[in-house]
């Protein structure tokens, strides 16, 4: 299936939008140090200087529903990825129970009897990282059940050849919150897919767009403690990115830096609804 290259709609939204949950942590979340199974997957956006087919085509007849497309493979794969989304999108914004439903329904594709047989394994780990995503109230360990999802589903793709990535250019650095969001956003799906696809030309990508200096002095300073905490810790773990090869220890970054991410967007007020 092939991906055009954008910054998905969940990290554009976590990026550029306003927020709710505007009430910082009542305590310091600890960033993840665990990660251990193995993830989902996702198609890509169009890129966003093309015009959506939504602005010139006709609406559709009332009552109409559009025909799905491609074969019911596909289609559950589509599933998982906007599965995947609504969970990483949860997490990001620190609302972990907006998580749990898309968890369940993920966990429970493995009770499909209809699906090829060399994914069982991947399903078993797919659904053990679900369950930890479903069940936990704990940031951390929802971010580590994240990562494992993407670990999951990277080992049915590698094993089945699926899906291909071409990494593109990040975004420039930029002086602006909004710009340094934006390149922050593009780097982490760069990362999700280096667990996912899975890429290590991704992954590098998104590591080295994640070096130097991360945050604006504003954003700090709104962020308080915790955003200055959880800026710190995002540029410990950013500079451990380049050097981590082992799908195991990415999967334990990653959850480090979406447990950061949702600490400083509640500290700063930036969390999406």
């Amino acid at each position: 299936m092939k991906r055009t290259r954008t910054v998905s709609a969940l990290t554009i939204a976590l990026s550029l939008s306003g927020c709710g949950g505007t009430k910082p942590p009542p305590e310091n979340p600890q960033v993840a140090t665990e990660a251990s199974a193995e993830p989902a997957q996702p198609p890509r956006p169009a890129e966003s200087g093309a015009v959506s087919a939504s602005a010139t085509a006709e609406p559709a007849p009332a009552n109409k529903k559009p025909a799905e497309q491609g074969t019911p493979l596909e289609q559950l794969m589509h599933q998982h990825f906007k599965q995947a989304e609504e969970i990483r999108h949860a997490v990001v914004s620190g609302k972990l129970n907006n998580a749990v439903q898309p968890a369940l329904s993920l966990g429970n594709t493995a009770e499909n009897s209809d699906l090829p047989k060399a994914w069982r394994p991947s399903l078993e780990r797919m659904r053990t990282a679900a369950s930890r995503v479903q069940n936990s109230s704990d940031l951390a360990e929802t971010a580590a059940g994240t990562a494992d999802i993407g670990v999951a589903c990277g080992s049915c793709h590698e094993g089945q050849g699926g899906p291909k990535v071409t990494v593109g250019e990040a975004p420039a650095v930029g002086t602006t919150v909004v710009s340094r969001m934006a390149r922050h956003a593009w780097a982490m799906e760069r990362l999700w897919e280096g667990l996912f696809v899975p890429s290590s030309a991704a992954w590098k990508a998104g590591a080295k767009a994640l070096q130097g200096d991360p945050f604006p002095p504003e954003v700090l300073e709104r962020g308080g403690v915790y955003g200055r905490t959880a800026a710190k810790d995002f540029k410990s773990l950013a500079a451990q990115a380049p050097a981590k090869e082992a799908s195991k220890d990415r999967a334990a970054l990653y959850a480090g830096l979406l447990g950061t991410c949702a600490t400083c967007h509640l500290a700063t007020g930036r969390a999406t609804q």
